[in-house]
């Protein structure tokens, strides 16, 4: 057995970014677990982990990211052929709106086992959540190429909500601490083992 898990970098001007946080972490706690930390970039971020599946062969792929706003742990169940966005990416680039992959479909699901794993994680009281939009980011962009290209190897997105010490002062945002993200992640881990 062996799960890749991936983080990002900070962005948009934040120090921190709990993805690459949790993906070291869980790492660290699994030995069948390798991650990798991505840079917030349309095409490297992709480059990177696709050359990464295709050296270390995984039997999952579990992609984290941060979503500024999100109360709860959130499984992505689509990745939308679609990119629109007015930030730039940590390179600079910001795309023109529309499809990522011009010959495929609007959307593709992933063949994770998302239903048990929330199922699992709900009856333990996590706050989590299945949730059916990705954005139209980088973590999208990287979730859609990763299902398109990968079919073979089960692969989810996770959105995980910003950190309590990243909110600024009267910054009324949702937040987890990461104790309890990492909790999520790690039971999300050792359910595929």
């Amino acid at each position: 057995m062996k799960i890749l898990v991936t983080g990002f970098k900070p962005f948009l001007g934040e120090k921190i970014n709990p993805s690459e946080k949790l993906a070291l972490e869980i790492s660290q706690n699994f030995d069948f677990v390798e991650s990798v930390v991505l840079p917030v970039e349309f095409s490297k971020s992709f480059e990177i982990l696709s050359a990464k599946i295709q050296s270390s062969k995984p039997d999952f792929v579990i992609m984290i990211g941060q979503a500024a706003g999100r109360v709860n742990v959130c499984l992505e169940r689509v990745g939308l052929n679609w990119v629109q966005t007015e930030h730039s990416d940590e390179a600079g680039i910001t795309p023109r709106a529309g499809k990522i992959l011009p010959e495929l479909d609007l959307a593709l699901m992933t063949e994770f086992p998302i239903d048990q794993i929330f199922l699992e994680l709900k009856k333990l009281g996590h706050p989590v959540e299945i949730s059916f939009s990705a954005g139209t980011y980088v973590c999208n962009h990287l979730y859609f190429r990763v299902l398109s290209e990968f079919k073979n190897i089960p692969a989810v997105f996770i959105h995980v909500p910003l950190l309590p010490e990243q909110l600024k002062e009267k910054d009324q945002r949702a937040s987890l601490a990461l104790e309890r993200q990492l909790e999520i992640t790690g039971k999300i881990v050792s359910l595929l083992s």
